[in-house]
């Protein structure tokens, strides 16, 4: 296992030195993309995501900015959308203006080396530092779906920040254009997926109708507000850490039962749901809810979409207990209700029936209901949202000077669930990154277990030092 020691608490100062317009190279002709009725249900947020690449380069800085300009810019050609703008229609729903506005890009310098960076707390380190925010949405044209921000740091490090609405794409969809955006800027002839933009194949059915289910993980209308602009309510922390494969290794062979094992993913979610309610302030009698984000591609074929689809296919199915039988039962049984519930979503009919059910409600919001708080909040217990990162390319995101030391996303969301998502190291030995965004007194549950096994993110496990 690399070292772990304790984390870098230094402040460092940014100065932009430019900002810019970057439009594609091809202008293509202006047109109004409808959002889809699953790129409905997300609400107004941001995802960011940042990449950190260490000095030395084949090039000097000047010249890589150049090469990710025009590159951009060429890439921008397919992904047109991230170069619209995002506007409302007359009944009040969010669409596409296609205009070819372009997308922001800021120059930026830091004195700093790359060391000096708190990678474990990215509310100091990287909020409003590496990542940058999307223009403000009052705007003539509409508001910017994506941005991007270069900072040339002092050790002649780099880092390449990339903030997009996640209305317009999912995570999924943002790798995509990561991974050709950089076949493109290292003029890799290899084939890359074109993107597919198109919204009507998730039309609804000609008799929306809706299975019963569906009314159990979603509302018609939640007083949850969400904000881009002060995206998380100061309760909530972010931190960064790190997961040893043996350790997830010894969670799934932990978890087993009759010599039958559930996902990594699904043992790691019973684990942290356990030490989630473990704080005082969870009673015994207290629901608590657990979310898995489920991709729906895989599951949609017969009605025709594809690996390339470019925009939100995404479903939020979540398990419930209350926390007596969390804390008493086996790890299994928790993984195990946490297999059912995506096995309940992860199916055509689920997805076909969300796309109906929105279609029914339209033009009032739909939202998961593992996002908004419970009415009752002497029953309610803590809830949370875990993603699934672990299927992304991110070490594969070579622009041309070799591969990111690090790469995470960044995803301080105003909804009252928290937030947890793990993606693959750059060690490639099997062991995670695990992004989350939590109330303090549930991760001080996490760093006092005397079983700990998720560790803060360290300058000397990263070799930024």
């Amino acid at each position: 296992m690399a070292s772990v020691n304790a984390p870098i608490s230094k402040d460092y100062e940014l100065k932009i030195v430019n900002t810019e317009v970057i439009v594609p190279t091809l202008l293509m002709q202006q047109h109004i993309l409808p959002l889809s009725n699953l790129d409905l249900l997300i609400p107004p947020v941001s995802v960011h995501v940042f990449f950190c690449y260490k000095n030395p380069f084949p090039r000097t800085f000047a010249s890589a900015l150049s090469h990710l300009k025009t590159s951009l810019s060429k890439v921008l050609v397919s992904y047109y959308v991230f170069a619209g703008r995002l506007v409302t229609d007359s009944i009040g729903l969010p669409k596409v203006h296609c205009n070819n506005k372009g997308v922001r890009f800021t120059q930026a310098y830091a004195a700093a080396p790359l060391s000096q960076l708190n990678l474990y707390d990215p509310d100091e380190s990287v909020q409003g530092k590496l990542v940058p925010l999307l223009s403000k949405p009052f705007q003539e044209d509409g508001i910017p779906v994506f941005a991007v921000q270069v900072i040339e740091f002092g050790c002649g490090g780099l880092v390449i920040g990339c903030t997009f609405d996640h209305r317009i794409a999912d995570a999924y969809s943002a790798n995509m254009f990561f991974t050709s955006w950089a076949k493109l800027s290292r003029n890799d002839s290899t084939a890359s997926l074109n993107p597919s933009i198109t919204r009507s194949i998730l039309c609804p059915r000609d008799s929306p109708a809706h299975c019963a289910e569906i009314n159990n993980m979603y509302v018609r209308h939640c007083s949850q507000e969400f904000s881009q602009e002060n995206p998380h309510p100061p309760s909530l922390v972010s931190r960064i850490y790190y997961l040893d494969v043996k350790n997830i290794m010894d969670l799934q062979f932990n978890a087993k039962k009759d010599g039958k094992s559930n996902t990594k993913l699904e043992v790691f979610s019973a684990y942290l749901w356990k030490l989630l309610i473990s704080t005082h302030k969870v009673k015994d009698t207290m629901n608590c809810k657990i979310g898995i984000v489920v991709d729906g591609r895989q599951h949609l074929r017969e009605i025709g979409i594809s690996a390339n689809y470019f925009g939100n296919v995404l479903t939020l199915p979540f398990a419930e207990s209350n926390a007596g039988y969390i804390k008493s039962k086996p790890l299994y049984w928790s993984a195990g209700l946490i297999h059912d519930a995506i096995k309940s979503a992860a199916n055509e009919e689920h997805f076909q029936s969300l796309i109906d059910f929105v279609e029914t409600t339209k033009p009032t919001p739909v939202l998961a209901k593992i996002y908004c708080g419970a009415d009752d909040m002497e029953s309610s217990g803590p809830a949370v949202l875990v993603s699934y990162g672990l299927s992304f390319p991110l070490y594969e995101v070579d622009f041309g000077w070799g591969k990111p030391t690090f790469v995470s996303y960044h995803f301080p969301w105003g909804a009252e669930a928290g937030y947890v998502m793990p993606t693959h190291s750059p060690v490639g030995d099997g062991s995670w990154i695990v992004y989350m965004h939590l109330p303090m007194e549930q991760l001080s549950a996490i760093e006092t277990d005397p079983n700990r096994i998720l560790l803060p993110i360290t300058q000397d496990f990263l070799h930024l030092a």
